[in-house]
């Protein structure tokens, strides 16, 4: 199999080390032969590339060339995945995102109800910006959008971009379900849950 170019937009998040953990636990599957860390803040994407490069030799797979770069056309020429994990705003517009509407007794949280709205409105715009540059670099990747809240922003690409190749990926449900085979004693290989 052909090896992949791997490019993680929003690559100085902390999330970064998990994805390309799977990534490198499923060598055998999707061989890698670079992984290009794309993100608007300079510092936590040389900051990450410092901790990934670390994580590549300690498990040795320096052979796997990585990168760090604010240019989206060095991010994205010749990709064939993207993950894109990007937070409009940071932890602190979270934060308000959370909070504003706590202070009127609504739940706010960055998937659901006035905070997940607010936070879907400001990630449109930047997300299909994105979106633009995918498809202008590599109009044949795959991207695996972790971006939230993933229907708002799945509907907008959708619209905008129809013949996009998009998979909205949620961690969350797969956690949910192992929590409850863990403490209720289910065999999870042989769980499969009903909705």
């Amino acid at each position: 199999m052909q090896k992949q170019i791997i490019t993680i937009a929003g690559g100085g998040s902390t999330y970064t080390p998990g994805i390309i953990q799977a990534v490198l636990n499923g060598q055998e599957r999707l061989p890698v032969s670079e992984i290009r860390l794309y993100d608007i803040e300079a510092s936590r994407n040389e900051n990450m590339f410092l901790i990934l490069q670390y994580m590549l030799e300690q498990q040795g797979f320096s052979s796997i060339k990585l990168v760090q770069t604010t240019n989206p056309e060095e991010a994205f020429t010749g990709a064939n995945f993207i993950f894109s994990q990007i937070r409009v705003g940071g932890l602190k517009m979270r934060e308000k995102d959370e909070k504003i509407p706590l202070k009127h007794g609504l739940v706010g949280q960055e998937t659901c109800g006035l905070g997940g709205f607010s936070y879907g409105l400001r990630s449109i715009g930047p997300l299909l910006e994105l979106v633009g540059f995918i498809q202008k670099y590599a109009p044949e990747a795959w991207i695996l959008n972790y971006t939230n809240p993933e229907t708002i922003i799945s509907e907008a690409v959708r619209r905008q971009f129809p013949g996009i190749r998009m998979i909205n990926v949620c961690d969350m449900t797969i956690g949910i379900e192992d929590t409850l085979a863990k403490n209720y004693g289910y065999d999870r290989d042989n769980w499969v849950a009903t909705y």
